[in-house]
């Protein structure tokens, strides 16, 4: 019931002029985005202010899913499957197999429902709030600070991105309680978001059959970096150095920090000592660590979707951030350590700024450093994030970032 106090509480403001709160029924009614799912059809959207009619909204309850079919009867055809507690708009009702059945639009999927399957009107906006996720969006070009209570005088946790959305927990006295990720959450001026509320839609049987493709590709993306990781050792392994000079590196795993010193602990003081048989040339080394980072991704990324469990470490079963970088690190032969903090002192610490695929990024409030997550490339990053969101991808900006790290060199 929390969440539909927070959905009043947002009302109240905005019927109090203090909030501009939009509510986004995903891929339910009149406008269109530019926007394809993977069958072709065009996704459809609505907005509405809060107070309109929910006499339009149906919102499904069933135990699993129902079929949406294409006629008001259970002989035609499948088109897609709309899940228990995912909203659609209803374009009409029609008198079909056994009674009433609803023509509906969710998402990418048109088609047709019996209308024992759902609630509307003063039902459905009565759950709403619970079968909806409230997000507020950063309104400010500069960011926004994100603090410890709800008013200025808090002390400031950290800053939230510009264009980036979070949770809502609940609204009081001009400041929304914001969920950060699994560490973190804090209060920012309703002055400096919008929010919106999500439901989830239908899925076409198209959408359905993408989803496992795109998921076995990311299970052989990883299997191929992986491969091709291995293969780019062999190839760049010379048998020994005779003249035993020059530096040279062991074959078993790339280069990793040794936790303590912030040395490489297959260079510095080894450095030009006896060469025996296993070892790449600098060309090889920096060949095999482009390779070690690109397998790391891929590997991470086959997980994506998978959920969070706080103190868990179960790549597919549920884990928290550091045990997803544990286990992700852990498969390529390199010890971590388990909590964000352990892994934060046992990493050789780089500028922010220098950060490749592959390295760590640390989230801090204050100075006491509470979330940890694999940097992926293109400001992005890749990371347990929270209950709700499970193993997901989220720009490395979405709080700012507190210190950045590597086992890689």
């Amino acid at each position: 019931m929390k969440n539909r106090r927070n959905i009043q509480a947002l009302r109240a403001l905005l019927l109090a002029g203090g909030l501009t709160m939009t509510v986004s029924f995903a891929a339910m009614a009149d406008e269109t985005v530019p926007a394809l799912s993977s069958s072709g059809n065009t996704v459809q959207t609505v907005t509405a202010t809060s107070g309109e009619s929910y006499d339009s909204i149906a919102i499904c309850r069933v135990s699993n899913y129902v079929n949406v079919r294409a006629e008001a009867n259970t002989t035609s055809a499948v088109v897609g499957k709309i899940y228990d507690d995912c909203a659609a708009t209803i374009l009409a009702t029609v008198a079909g197999e056994d009674g009433d059945w609803y023509q509906i639009r969710s998402g990418t999927v048109e088609g047709y429902v019996k209308s024992q399957y759902f609630i509307t009107g003063a039902e459905a906006e009565a759950v709403a709030g619970e079968v909806g996720t409230t997000y507020a969006t950063v309104t400010s070009d500069s960011g926004l600070r994100l603090r410890e209570g709800p008013s200025l005088e808090t002390a400031i946790l950290t800053t939230l991105d510009s264009g980036t959305s979070y949770e809502v927990l609940d609204v009081q006295g001009g400041f929304a309680h914001l969920l950060i990720d699994d560490t973190l959450q804090g209060y920012v001026s309703t002055d400096y978001i919008t929010t919106r509320v999500e439901f989830r839609q239908a899925i076409s049987l198209e959408e359905e059959a993408a989803q496992q493709q795109e998921k076995e590709q990311q299970i052989a993306e990883a299997q191929a970096a992986i491969q091709k990781l291995e293969q780019t050792k062999e190839e760049n392994i010379i048998p020994a150095n005779p003249a035993g000079n020059g530096t040279s590196y062991g074959t078993d795993a790339p280069p990793v920090s040794d936790g303590g010193s912030g040395e490489d602990s297959s260079s510095g003081a080894n450095a030009g000592e006896e060469n025996g048989p296993g070892y790449y040339t600098p060309e090889g080394e920096e060949a095999v660590m482009s390779a070690t980072r690109e397998a790391i991704i891929a590997y991470a990324k086959q997980f994506l979707g998978n959920p969070y469990v706080y103190g868990g470490t179960s790549l597919t079963d549920g884990t928290d951030c550091s045990g997803f970088v544990m286990r992700v690190f852990e498969h390529f032969g390199i010890s971590t350590g388990r909590s964000s903090r352990d892994q934060a002192a046992k990493v050789k610490e780089i500028a922010i700024s220098d950060v490749q695929p592959g390295d760590l990024l640390f989230y801090a409030s204050g100075s006491t450093i509470n979330h940890v997550a694999i940097y992926i490339g293109n400001g992005q990053i890749i990371h347990a994030g929270s209950s709700r969101t499970g193993i997901c991808i989220a720009n490395a900006n979405y709080r700012t970032p507190y210190k950045a790290g590597t086992f890689l060199n």
